[in-house]
């Protein structure tokens, strides 16, 4: 998948909140985060742990970070030398400069993105009950099911070239709405990126076995796959 597409998945869910990640990077939404321990904070009565770039700025997880962006190979230099180059800048203008975090938007629509790794650190600092809620997100298929989706979409497309060889038409938007109708029971713009992981499986198997079968002559016509998906 080419595209950086942004996920807001059930899967995804804290407190109510929809943490929105994108599926190119894996960022993870920090300004979700803090609105979701927000929220929790006041209904559960947790102390006050203050906004996250307060926390990423702590002295103690500045090393914590470096550690996070060494094993993960994305710097290479001693703590020494990182230690000063957010000295003479910022560590958050170094995190952005090494691609780990970064700022989209302006005024009522800035928000903050984050590496998963520096995220789900965050989300420790803030509260153990968030950590226990979120830590099994990097594990999860949430955003490999989604490639697989459009990477198999891509092969079901390239599938269905044999029956323009035979003069047939074929109808891409009512494929996708068929597609999209028997796994989320309806059709709209998007709802890819608002499913679950469970679901994203579903599509992607659903276009894998489409593609076999018509590679495999068992689907002789478009309408034929169309039937067979609506069944």
């Amino acid at each position: 998948m080419k595209s950086n597409v942004i996920m807001v998945s059930p899967d995804r869910e804290l407190f109510g909140i929809k943490i929105k990640q994108e599926t190119k990077t894996e960022f993870l939404n920090l300004s979700d985060l803090q609105e979701a321990y927000t929220k929790a904070r006041l209904i559960n009565g947790w102390s006050n742990k203050g906004h996250f770039q307060d926390i990423i700025a702590q002295k103690e997880n500045i090393e914590r970070i470096y550690c996070l962006l060494d094993e993960l190979n994305i710097i290479n230099s001693d703590f020494s030398d990182f230690i000063k180059r957010c000295e003479n800048s910022s560590l958050l203008k170094v995190l952005k400069e090494v691609g780990v975090y970064k700022t989209t938007g302006a005024r009522s629509s800035k928000t903050v993105w984050a590496h998963p790794a520096i995220w789900v650190m965050v989300a420790l600092e803030l509260n153990p009950r968030l950590y226990a809620k979120v830590s099994i997100w990097l594990g999860d298929k949430l955003i490999l099911n989604r490639i697989e989706a459009g990477n198999f979409y891509k092969s079901l497309s390239k599938a269905l070239c044999i029956f323009k060889v035979n003069g047939e038409h074929i109808d891409y938007k009512k494929l996708a709405k068929a597609l999209n109708y028997k796994i989320f029971g309806r059709h709209e713009t998007g709802i890819r990126n608002l499913a679950t992981k469970d679901q994203l499986q579903k599509l992607y198997e659903l276009e894998s076995n489409l593609a076999f079968a018509i590679d495999m002559g068992f689907l002789p016509t478009f309408e034929d796959v169309i039937t067979t998906i609506n069944k």
